[in-house]
């Protein structure tokens, strides 16, 4: 976690580290429906602890952005187009409020259990900003959000993804999403901001998710299937989606070294 406490307080990083996105399409491997995967928690532990062994990467991302939290929260998931589900609101959705993080405390725990060291855990959750679409305020967003921010970075994710589907950053976004970042810091755990306009955020105490590079630490995202390129501010390398549907899982071991 050192490489990552030093980005986030804007000295310089060596070599970033890598995060592959291959949490879905770890399905493959033996084959398996993507949604029936994703609720088999024993089944994604023991897959992914292997593929932690033979990948080696140095963040391990259990969830690329499955919106189990969305769902948990109310928010129906249409998966007709295949992972990732889009998300959108229930017609009789209550008040926002989160719900359940039980599903992903247990995948977290399990995996840390069986995960080769020194390897980081990552996690993906839904933004204030996706809550707030179409329904609900921002702060209510703010709220859900950090309800599972906590649940999981207490369960052993020592980066969370926040992963923002809105199309333009709302106003207000930084000072609402404030205590989610200084709770995730409070806990030792780095949080990742995953929007088109993260670049629009690029100071504070979290790291904005960007496809090309900015002046200060961030995250990069490249393409499935591309190589990234040299960096000098990186602190971490990730995928802008999950590699299922984009990359076969014959070519996941080339895909992971980013």
């Amino acid at each position: 976690m050192s490489l990552l406490d030093d980005a986030l307080a804007g000295r310089p990083v060596g070599r970033p580290l890598r995060a592959p996105l291959f949490a879905a399409l770890a399905a493959q491997v033996e084959e398996l429906d993507v949604r029936e995967f994703l609720g088999d928690p024993g089944r994604r532990a023991r897959i992914y602890a292997d593929l932690a062994r033979t990948l080696r990467p140095e963040v391990l991302v259990v969830d690329s952005g499955s919106g189990w939290d969305a769902e948990a929260a109310g928010m129906d998931l249409d998966w007709s187009d295949g992972y990732p589900p889009a998300i959108g609101w229930s017609s009789d959705l209550p008040r926002p409020s989160a719900g359940d993080a039980g599903p992903m405390v247990d995948l977290l725990r399990r995996v840390r259990a069986v995960v080769p060291e020194p390897t980081l855990l990552a996690t993906t959750i839904c933004g204030p900003a996706t809550y707030a679409v179409g329904h609900g305020s921002l702060a209510d967003g703010v709220r859900v959000t950090l309800a599972y921010a906590r649940a999981v970075a207490e369960a052993g994710a020592n980066v969370v993804f926040v992963r923002e589907s809105a199309p333009e950053l709302p106003d207000g976004y930084a000072r609402a999403v404030t205590p989610l970042w200084g709770a995730l810091k409070f806990v030792r755990a780095v949080g990742v901001l995953h929007a088109p306009w993260a670049a629009e955020l690029s100071r504070g105490p979290f790291l904005p998710c960007v496809t090309s590079q900015v002046d200060v630490p961030h995250a990069l995202a490249v393409p499935p299937g591309e190589a990234a390129p040299p960096t000098t501010n990186a602190a971490l390398i990730t995928h802008t989606v999950d590699l299922a549907g984009h990359v076969p899982v014959r070519e996941l071991q080339a895909a992971a070294r980013l």
